[in-house]
């Protein structure tokens, strides 16, 4: 990203966290500690998983269609290490697909659900 998109899109941040909730702002706190988490935690276990990655891009937020692109990237990398997991794209969302998208969300977690189930065994590594 160029300097000064960098600049500008800290710059959005910078206004729309002033602006945050106490219970957004520890949302993006959490949000940061399970990543590092998640990094921490491969290899991951053979468990059931829907992996939902929001895709829309928003053009007037600085840098956003470039860390949408690098989201994808990333969450495919993930994958490549998940064999049996589902991937379900959400072209209509960004973050909240569960506002975006509830029914998608509800199918996910009865696959997750159901494949348990079916395959009760499967968290073992």
């Amino acid at each position: 990203m160029a300097p000064d998109q960098w600049q500008a899109r800290q710059k959005m941040l910078d206004q729309m966290m002033s602006q945050a909730s106490p219970a957004q702002k520890a949302e993006i706190q959490e949000s940061r500690a399970s990543g590092d988490a998640l990094a921490k935690a491969t290899p991951l276990p053979k468990v059931p998983t829907v992996l939902l990655t929001g895709t829309l891009k928003d053009p007037s937020f600085p840098g956003n269609p470039l860390e949408q692109d690098l989201k994808l990237e990333l969450q495919n990398e993930l994958l490549a290490t998940m064999p049996t997991a589902k991937h379900v794209l959400v072209p209509n969302s960004r973050h909240y697909i569960q506002e975006d998208a509830p029914n998608l969300v509800i199918e996910a977690v009865r696959s997750v659900v159901t494949d348990a189930h079916a395959h009760p065994s499967s968290g073992k590594s």
